[in-house]
């Protein structure tokens, strides 16, 4: 059955449309109309003058509604993603942040069973860690980080196609190889929670790393070394022009400033948005699968 969403504020890449509609067809959308006169036999939705616009492609998300995706069950995947999309989200990939080939495995395995349902809203997964820079590690669990180990990373690669997106800091041994192990099995190398020097990022971005992580968050900006300035990786990742940034833009985690700067050197087309999400995110839950949380 047609629906037709009409009286709303649409966003479009062309930018914001007055008095027109939305033709949804099932699941899909249809059309973007200029038009409000209603379509015969469309369900009409009165958006009463709010906004509509395109659903929230979420790239890295930990968790919500009290579960976290590193617990790898079906039960906190789909509680998680639930959380998500009630909020607007209407892709998504969950994320685990450094983790056990075991926990890896558990999530690989329920990753591909919902993705393989029918109009499933998960795209694929994403591996925050664990292979980063120890002094950089966060949030991240420090007892599980460490370099890129072969042994492990490959047959994950190998067996399990869910696997989209790999983050690892471009400074530890064997990175190159690492990265161009996730270019071959067409896996999104990103570069984050590191303290890579601009030699470090340009050997990265060659074997085909092309993505940093949470922007300006787990790396360095510009120091001083003796009377010489160093570029960071922040700027060393600002000189790389076809290298894309996802940033958590609620102005604490990079100040309002920094985000125009992002804005005006990136782009909107090199510029995600995420939240990176905790499991407590849409939740009332007084605890997390992190005891640290």
């Amino acid at each position: 059955m047609l629906k037709q969403i009409i009286n709303g504020r649409i966003l479009t890449p062309e930018g914001w449309l007055e008095g027109g509609s939305v033709i949804i067809d099932g699941n899909k959308i249809k059309a973007v109309s200029n038009s409000d006169l209603h379509i015969v036999d469309a369900e009409i939705i009165d958006a009463k003058g709010c906004y509509v616009v395109p659903g929230g492609i979420e790239m890295h998300v930990h968790g919500g509604g009290g579960r976290d995706f590193m617990e790898g069950s079906e039960e906190a995947f789909r509680v998680a993603i639930k959380a998500h999309m009630k909020h607007g989200t209407t892709a998504i990939f969950p994320t685990l942040s450094s983790s056990t080939v075991p926990m890896i495995e558990a999530a690989c395995e329920t990753c591909e069973k919902l993705m393989a349902e029918e109009n499933s809203p998960v795209l694929g997964l994403h591996l925050e860690g664990p292979y980063f820079n120890p002094k950089q590690a966060g949030a991240q669990i420090p007892e599980w980080i460490k370099p890129p180990v072969a042994e492990e990373y490959e047959p994950l690669l190998d067996k399990y196609p869910c696997i989209k997106r790999w983050d690892e800091a471009p400074e530890l041994p064997g990175s190159a190889e690492f990265i161009k192990s996730c270019r071959k099995h067409g896996v999104v190398a990103a570069i984050g929670h590191t303290r890579a020097t601009y030699e470090d990022v340009v050997a990265g971005h060659d074997a085909g790393m092309s993505h940093a992580t949470h922007f300006y968050n787990a790396m360095p900006v510009v120091y001083k070394e003796h009377e010489f300035k160093v570029p960071g990786t922040v700027e060393s990742i600002y000189a790389l022009s076809d290298m894309s940034v996802e940033v958590i833009a609620d102005g604490i985690h990079v100040p309002p400033v920094m985000l125009r700067v992002v804005y005006q050197i990136k782009g909107v087309e090199k510029t995600a948005l995420i939240t990176d999400s905790l499991a407590c995110a849409a939740s009332d839950e007084g605890v997390a699968f992190d005891p640290r949380v």
